[in-house]
């Protein structure tokens, strides 16, 4: 039997192996990333202003994004938004208050512009009736590349100034550009020209209903994504060695959830099986603030890594939903909206957090309960119709 890594294209087994690389130098300094801003003196509410900027940049960039991938070669597309974001964090490096972090982040985030036509070229190349497991491998690639690299930020950060873990990043970062770079054209079969317009995504209401669905989930997770490193700090007394030691573990979380999700994927439905992992990581949340044990707080980051897993595997749904129509304007219509949607996320958290250390987690579970309820009604509709033209066929 053809083995699972020969099945596997080219370009995706490249991509992953870039975002292993890109992943590694992100966790470097990503989940001690909101308790560096308070060390330099940034409040809570401006820890949630800088991440509130990175969503705003991510989505400007979506709609210009998908044009870029429907009009000129989706690779160079991809390599040159990688580039953009290389330089990023250098002014982390020089950043002594959130202003110049805010610069930073801007620059990370608007190489994003680069997103839709990734997810185009990965789409376009997956293996048909496996776009859930390409989607997948993309995501657990990243999340992969961020599990060892928090161990080794936390013995670093304990011999080296904490600003020398961003020079590392840099170099990982730059490494994947050069992955990147060797990249294979699309595969001449499948047509990289548009099949839809704006317009017609717009009216697709089978295909609105899931962007919203999925971006109210998204909004409720950006709400305390960078609330957890300080609830660490603040809260359970953790200091930031430790902080972005624990980040492996949600990294561990991310790249194992990721395998489980995708093959849902597959066999049930993206949107059902992205639906059930937000309902886990609901669960997942509420311990991690109510009970206060280590081991209990490990098993709690490690499925926490899971909504980040599910969020791999969603751009799956693009496809499930539109079929032919999902090219690179949807999935920047996808993007525009889940990042749009988050863009007051992170600063809501921080003012909640500020006021409150457990209400923003409460709040984001109510929402990501509505949010992914109706993913898996939705999905289950979808699988349920699919297998009726399957039988009639």
């Amino acid at each position: 039997m053809e083995s699972q890594a020969s099945r596997t294209p080219k370009g995706i087994q490249l991509i992953a192996a870039g975002m292993l690389l890109w992943g590694f130098g992100y966790g470097l300094h990503s989940y001690m990333f909101p308790v560096y801003l308070r060390n330099i003196g940034c409040t809570p509410q401006e820890v949630g202003f800088v991440y509130s900027i990175s969503m705003a940049v991510m989505a400007a960039s979506s709609i210009p994004g998908g044009m870029l991938a429907d009009k000129y070669d989706r690779k160079r597309v991809i390599l040159l938004s990688w580039i953009m974001g290389v330089p990023s964090v250098i002014l982390y490096y020089f950043a002594k208050d959130w202003r110049l972090a805010a610069l930073g982040i801007a620059l990370y985030s608007g190489s994003m512009l680069g997103y839709p036509a990734l997810n185009a070229y990965a789409g376009a190349c997956s293996p048909e009736g496996e776009s859930g497991r390409t989607f997948g491998l993309i995501s657990a690639g990243f999340s992969g590349g961020m599990i060892a690299s928090p161990i080794l930020s936390a013995y670093l950060s304990s011999i080296w100034p904490i600003e020398n873990l961003f020079l590392l990043s840099f170099a990982f970062f730059a490494a994947a550009c050069c992955v990147i770079a060797f990249l294979p054209p699309e595969p001449e079969s499948e047509s990289t020209a548009s099949v839809s317009t704006y317009a017609s995504l717009l009216a697709d209401r089978s295909f609105m209903k899931f962007v919203f669905c999925y971006s109210l989930c998204a909004f409720s997770f950006y709400m305390v994504q960078q609330i957890i490193p300080q609830y660490l700090s603040d809260v359970r007394h953790t200091n930031i060695s430790i902080v972005s030691l624990l980040g492996s573990i949600m990294s561990l979380g991310q790249t194992m959830i990721t395998v489980v999700v995708g093959r849902m994927a597959d066999n049930r439905g993206t949107l059902v099986a992205v639906g059930a992992n937000v309902i886990v990581f609901v669960i997942s949340m509420l311990c991690f603030i109510a009970i206060s044990g280590q081991v209990a707080v490990v098993i709690c980051l490690f499925l926490l890594g899971g909504f980040m897993a599910g969020h791999g595997v969603a751009f799956a749904g693009v496809g499930e939903v539109l079929g032919d129509g999902a090219d690179g304007k949807a999935f920047a219509l996808f993007n525009l909206a889940t990042w749009g949607a988050s863009i007051v996320g992170p600063y809501l958290g921080g003012f909640f957090y500020s006021t409150s250390e457990n209400t923003p987690f409460y709040i984001a579970a109510l929402l990501l309960v509505v949010g992914g309820t109706m993913l898996i009604r939705q999905g289950s509709t979808i699988h349920v119709v699919g297998e009726v033209r399957k039988g009639q066929g």
